[in-house]
């Protein structure tokens, strides 16, 4: 039996100790950054009162944008947890280009950490060759644990590529122990969670480009379980026996973390919040209503484009009447059942009911590994 906990997108930031830099909050995304450091310690601290962890897992966006300070805080947070932690990295740890990312948000002192540098850096987690951007290990004797970094060079979509893909047909072909379940970490999702992720322009970005290549060496070697980040949201889809669990962001609402039993075949999946931190007694409530406003500018933008090409005025109330809906996408096992009349558009209530959520359950579930679907 193993128990493990799974958390993602810290995104780890503080001030430039040199120059005391700390970029302005972005307009528009929620992440938490001015309060990340606080909310990881908490995470840590609760995950640390749990006797039954063996290990902890983190899926990428370790940090705000890869300042090599943040990643030296990232490090020294890590270690604080009693028991060994695997990670992986994300699309913001690597530099960010201008189309990614405006200037006056990064520091103009430093050059982001490339993601070639990672395993150097995080070989206390998980990397074991400093050339190689995937490991893999035995953290306890019922699992084999894969790391890769996903992240396209330049870009906030997902990769993997062909030498990496190479050795993990390699490295699963030489794992031949049948009671050692394999479970593959990486920071972007493999199945599509909301509806048309890989070819939709708002969300193709979160999934990784060449999946079909991944998911047909996952299948040949019977993997069922793959853990992703990236997305912030709370969600769990299935396809043809293979799992991709998406844990959302502990920087951010719901700030969810997972803690996850393999006993005899079956996965335990069961999914905790963090209710506070020291700066903020009710972070559920503030989070949500922080992400709410932060969401309505983006809906309103997407309004404002194809398909719909509402004029401002049009996409701004639809904006505001959809405030709650993507705090509740995050939520998981969210249903939805908007009106034509409620927001003047039977195409867009289509849209966004779209996105109700279907079996698997999202937060809390058991999957039965021997049972192919």
């Amino acid at each position: 039996m193993s128990t493990f906990a799974l958390i993602s997108d810290p995104h780890v930031s503080v001030p430039n100790p040199d120059t005391g830099f700390m970029a302005p909050q972005i307009p528009g995304e929620p992440t938490m950054y001015d309060r990340s450091v606080e909310l990881l310690e908490t995470a840590i601290a609760e995950i640390n009162a749990l006797p039954e962890v063996d290990f902890v897992l983190v899926a990428g966006d370790l940090t705000k944008d890869s300042e090599p300070y943040n990643h030296d805080q990232a490090r020294q947070l890590f270690s604080r947890f009693r028991k060994p932690v695997f990670c992986v990295s994300g699309n913001h740890d690597q530099p960010r280009p201008a189309k990614l990312r405006p200037p006056a948000y990064l520091d103009p002192d430093v050059t982001g950490v490339p993601t070639r540098e990672l395993p150097r850096l995080y070989g206390d987690f998980g990397f074991k060759n400093p050339q190689r951007t995937a490991y893999s290990c035995n953290p306890t004797p019922d699992v084999h644990l894969i790391g890769l970094c996903s992240a396209k060079l330049d870009d906030d979509c997902g990769y993997i590529a062909p030498e990496v893909l190479a050795w993990l047909d390699t490295d699963l072909s030489t794992q031949r122990d049948p009671a050692r379940e394999t479970i593959v970490m990486l920071h972007h999702s493999i199945i599509e969670h909301v509806p048309a992720e890989a070819v939709n322009p708002t969300f193709s970005w979160f999934h990784v480009e060449n999946a079909p290549e991944l998911k047909a060496i996952l299948r040949k070697h019977g993997v069922r379980i793959t853990l992703t980040g990236h997305l912030h949201i709370q969600d769990v889809k299935e396809e043809a026996g293979l799992y991709n669990i998406v844990t959302a962001s502990v920087a951010g609402y719901p700030h969810a973390y997972r803690i996850m039993t393999l006993r005899n075949g079956v996965m335990e999946v069961r999914s905790r919040r963090l209710d506070s931190i020291p700066s903020q007694p009710d972070l559920q409530g503030f989070s949500r209503d922080y992400t709410a406003d932060a969401f309505v500018s983006a809906i309103r933008s997407a309004l404002m484009a194809a398909p719909f090409d509402y004029p401002r005025s049009q996409a701004d109330a639809a904006a505001h009447k959809l405030r709650d809906w993507w705090p509740s996408v995050a939520d998981g096992d969210e249903q939805f059942a908007y009106t034509a009349e409620e927001l003047g558009d039977a195409a867009l209530a289509a849209y966004v009911n779209s996105f109700s959520d279907r079996p698997p359950a999202d937060n809390d579930l058991t999957i039965e590994l021997s049972r192919r679907s």
